[in-house]
Order: structure tokens, then sequence, then C-alpha cells
């Protein structure tokens, strides 16, 4: 099977998707081999981000990704986001065939820079 049931899952059925109002954070990357891009914003409470909401524009793999990496990294420490590795997404998905593991590292990369404009919000480097 090319893709697992968890991708097709968060492909059919995105969670979390769509714009936040007056995030505390703000950050995206893109993927210049095809266009794919994800944006991620954050609402932090107490140091942690209590709510991930994200965009996309890409193929089904990068929309499952970013609706995986939206619901796994709720309540995490946004210190930590600042660090996601695209590997923890790609386990969360059961593994991406090579061709497409560009998205997890899209969404990763979108994570880390929304967790790094809300600690340089607070004026707090990473």
């Amino acid at each position: 099977m090319r893709y697992s049931q968890t991708l097709i899952d968060h492909f059919l059925n995105p969670r979390n998707a769509g714009l936040m109002r007056e995030p505390d954070g703000v950050g995206e990357d893109e993927y210049a081999g095809c266009g794919d891009l994800a944006r991620f914003f954050l609402r932090v409470r107490e140091g942690r981000a209590m709510e991930v909401r994200f965009q996309t524009y890409g193929c089904g793999p990068t929309i499952a990704a970013a609706s995986v990496a939206s619901e796994i990294m709720a309540g995490r420490a946004v210190e930590d986001l600042a660090h996601v590795k695209p590997e923890e997404i790609e386990r969360a998905l059961d593994g991406l065939p090579d061709d497409r593991k560009h998205a997890a590292d899209v969404v990763a990369g979108a994570l880390r820079a929304a967790a790094r404009h809300c600690l340089s919000r607070r004026g707090r480097d990473v």
C-alpha cells in the first residue's frame, strides 16, 4: 500500500484547517521542488500551544501531514515546537513514500517558523 490508513484519513478529513484570528505565532515553509506550502498559526497560553491551525497548498500527503501535526503538537511547549523534526510527523502518519517525504519537511519547517515567531514576539530566542 502506497499510503497508510492514517494518512488517508487525515487527507480526507483534515483536522484544525483554517485561519486563526490574532494568533500568537505564524510561520510557513515551502518545498521548491513542487511548490507545496504549509502555514501554521499558534495560540499560546502559559508557554504551550493551546490551539494549532494550518493552511496548506499542495499534495495529499502535505495536507495529511499538516492535519496530523496540528493534533500531535497541541498542548506542547512552544520551545519544543521550535525544534520539531520531520521524522516525528512522518511516524504519526505511519510513514510516507520516499517521493513524498517532503510533506513532513514542509510541515515541520512551518511549525518551527511559527514557534520561533511566537517566541521572538515574547522577546525570547531559540
